[in-house]
């Protein structure tokens, strides 16, 4: 699977690749991933459901940006491990809970400790691995990263919802122990080490608010907001599928129970395998502005379809969904690590996955108590509205590029 990456690299990048592989499979075994709301439901109502994970990711949220200025000046490793220990106790407290209020403690914990892991862990790989940035190794790796994360999904996923029949708490607590797993196995990588000047508490907030600020300077730079509408809209709806409410609210819509769920997502996740296989052996050939375009036009229309009682035909919309986030992972990840500066790179990364998780600490109340209400079609027809005017603003800013481009080379 490695072999195409292997090519003219050092045996210290190979290493570090093999880390990154093993990683991403690790720390992606959710065994709750088709059966997290049938065991909510045996103690809180959707409703219910929808105002905790409001604000527990509110919460998440708050912590996402302040999380990367943290990784670039304490150390990647040491904020991407505290992140993923916090993250696998967030589950076994949501595991052994019975109520909304160790739920919302569970996954509040849970929430920062993937806002501490978001863009920490990523630009630790990528500052080691240290590709040459003008080739398409790093979208490579990525790609077959999201390969090795579709495989731990898919089998945590099936086991998960065996697991659910044997008893609910199960799945929790292992998810816990896999990312209690992926803390160890990073323990040793290390981007530099820090040595934290002595400065004053006055001193120190300033500097903090200060890079914080800086960060969200850039992604108001041409170069960055061009991309903004569709993080706030497509990354948002991949987020809210993958993450949220949304997919478990569209599996119910369809009329999957918990095992036919999970079979569900887990042939989605065999054929986003073999999605990003054909996108791997042709990384160097494939433009962003298609696949940007393509993957925004398919959730639209996937959000669309399912208005209507479609049945079983809803897995091919759990399929778009789904496949959608594993593919456009890649282009972004190269994208945001090229363009952000070194010292700044975990903030970045973080501010753009902040942008991913602020929509839907509104949305997951409104999914929530529309889905209660049965008036979840409202949602199902705006957003694709919000998702079009984003690829529209997407694209006459690339036009708008190519235009002064060539005006440059005629003079």
């Amino acid at each position: 699977m490695t072999n195409s990456i292997f090519e003219k690299i050092t045996n210290y990048q190979k290493t570090v690749v093999r880390t990154y592989l093993t990683y991403q499979c690790l720390s992606c075994l959710f065994f709750t991933s088709a059966v997290w709301l049938y065991f909510y439901r045996l103690f809180i109502t959707d409703a219910q459901v929808g105002i905790l994970d409001g604000l527990a990711f509110g919460i998440g949220l708050i912590a996402e940006v302040p999380s990367g200025v943290l990784a670039d000046k304490f150390g990647r490793g040491r904020i991407a491990r505290l992140g993923l220990i916090l993250t696998g106790c967030g589950f076994i407290i949501q595991g052994l809970g019975s109520s909304i209020a160790p739920f919302f403690i569970g996954n509040s914990i849970t929430m920062i400790g993937v806002s501490l892991t978001s863009g920490a862990d990523e630009a630790l790989f990528f500052a080691k691995i240290n590709f040459d940035r003008n080739s398409a190794q790093w979208r490579k790796l990525v790609t077959r990263g999201s390969q090795m994360r579709l495989l731990g999904i898919l089998t945590a996923t099936l086991i998960g919802g065996w697991l659910h029949t044997i008893n609910p708490r199960l799945p929790w607590i292992l998810t816990g122990i896999a990312f209690l797993g992926s803390a160890l196995l990073i323990w040793r990588v290390n981007d530099r080490d820090f040595v934290k000047e002595k400065l004053s508490v006055g001193k120190e907030l300033k500097n903090h608010f200060r890079d914080i600020k800086d960060g969200f300077a850039q992604f108001c730079s041409h170069k960055f907001f061009r991309y903004v509408p569709l993080i706030l809209t497509v990354q948002a709806l991949f987020y809210a599928t993958s993450w949220g409410l949304l997919r478990m609210v569209l599996l119910d819509r369809f009329h999957f129970d918990p095992m036919a769920g999970s079979v569900v997502v887990a042939l989605c996740t065999l054929s986003t395998v073999a999605a990003l296989s054909f996108i791997h052996h042709h990384a160097e050939k494939i433009s962003e502005k298609l696949v940007l375009s393509s993957i925004a036009i398919c959730a639209a229309a996937s959000l669309l379809a399912s208005i209507a009682d479609i049945g079983a035909w809803g897995s091919g919309v759990i399929l778009m969904l789904f496949s959608g986030e594993s593919i456009l992972r890649p282009f972004l990840s190269e994208i945001f690590n090229n363009l952000a500066r070194e010292e700044q790179r975990a903030t970045v990364l973080s501010i753009a996955s902040f942008f991913r998780v602020l929509p839907y600490v509104v949305l997951a109340p409104i999914i929530g108590a529309l889905n209660t209400n049965g008036k979840l079609d409202y949602f199902l027809l705006v957003f694709p509205a919000l998702i079009g005017g984003a690829l529209l603003f997407y694209l006459s800013q690339k036009k708008r590029d190519a235009l002064i481009k060539s005006d440059v080379l005629i003079r």
